[in-house]
C-alpha cells in the first residue's frame, strides 16, 4: 500500500510538470477513434466483407491506449529516456517495487482516459451499433479489447524497463509485424476478431466469455510480467 502511495505521488508530479504532453494523449485517442471508427462502421454495416486490415489495426493500436504521452515517450529512442529514468530512480534511491507500481498505475490511468475517449467517441460514430447494442453490451465489447490491450501492456512494460531504447524499438516493430501476420492468418481461416467480439458482446453482454477471458488473460499477463520485470531490474546494468 505504501509503495502504491509513493508511486501515485510520482504520477501526480508527472501530471503537474508535463501538462502539455497530456493534451496530445487526448488528441491521439480522439484521432484513433475517428480514423478507425469509420473503418469499423464500414465493417459492421457490411459484415460479409471480412477485412484483415481492420483486425490488424485494432490488434496493433489498442495496446497503445495503455500509454500516455510524456517527454520520456517521445525521447526513448534518441535519448534512451527510460534507461535514464531508471538510473535516476536508482540514484535517489527509489526501490524497484515503487518503479513497477508507478508503471502499472500509468497503464491503468492511460486505459481509463484513452479508453473512455476512444471507445466513447467510436460509439457515436458507429450509428448502426447504437441500434443493435445497448450501452452495457457496447461496454462489454470495449472491455474485451481493453483486456487484450492489457495482455500486450504487460509485455511492453517488461521491454520498456528491461532493455535499452533501440532494442525496445526493434522488438516493438517485430511485435507489430507479428500482429499483421496473425490478422492475415485469421482472415485466411475465415475469421474476424472484430465482428466476433461484437457478436459475443451483443449476445452475452457483461457475461461475454470472450470479455472475461481477455480480462483474465490481461490480469495474468500483468502479474507474470511484473514478476519478470522485478527479477530483471535486480540484475540490469543501466550503463
Amino acid at each position: 500500500m505504501e509503495n502504491a502511495k509513493k508511486a501515485w505521488s510520482m504520477i501526480l508530479k508527472d501530471l503537474k510538470c508535463e501538462k502539455k504532453y497530456f493534451v496530445w494523449t487526448f488528441v491521439y485517442a480522439a484521432y484513433m477513434a475517428f480514423t478507425i471508427g469509420f473503418a469499423v462502421k464500414g465493417q459492421v454495416t457490411a459484415p460479409k466483407y471480412l477485412n484483415p486490415v481492420i483486425d490488424g489495426l485494432f490488434m496493433m493500436l489498442i495496446p497503445f491506449l495503455g500509454f500516455y504521452f510524456n517527454r520520456r515517450s517521445f525521447k526513448y529512442l534518441t535519448e534512451d529516456s527510460y534507461t535514464q529514468m531508471l538510473a535516476f530512480f536508482r540514484a535517489l534511491p527509489i526501490p524497484d517495487q515503487i518503479v513497477i507500481a508507478y508503471r502499472l498505475i500509468q497503464i491503468f490511468l492511460a486505459y481509463l482516459i484513452n479508453g473512455t475517449v476512444f471507445f466513447g467517441l467510436m460509439y457515436f460514430i458507429l450509428e448502426p451499433t447504437q441500434n443493435q447494442m445497448s450501452l452495457v453490451e457496447y461496454l462489454a465489447f470495449a472491455l474485451t479489447w481493453i483486456g487484450y490491450g492489457m495482455i500486450m501492456s504487460g509485455l511492453y512494460m517488461y521491454l520498456e524497463l528491461s532493455i535499452h531504447g533501440k532494442g525496445y524499438f526493434k522488438i516493438t516493430m517485430l511485435l507489430i509485424l507479428g500482429v499483421v501476420v496473425v490478422a492475415i492468418i485469421i482472415r485466411l481461416l475465415g475469421g474476424n476478431m472484430l465482428l466476433s467480439s461484437f457478436e459475443l458482446a451483443n449476445r452475452w453482454s457483461m457475461l461475454s466469455p470472450l470479455m472475461w477471458g481477455m480480462l483474465l488473460a490481461g490480469a495474468v499477463s500483468l502479474v507474470l510480467f511484473t514478476n519478470l520485470t522485478k527479477r530483471k531490474l535486480r540484475i540490469r546494468d543501466l550503463v
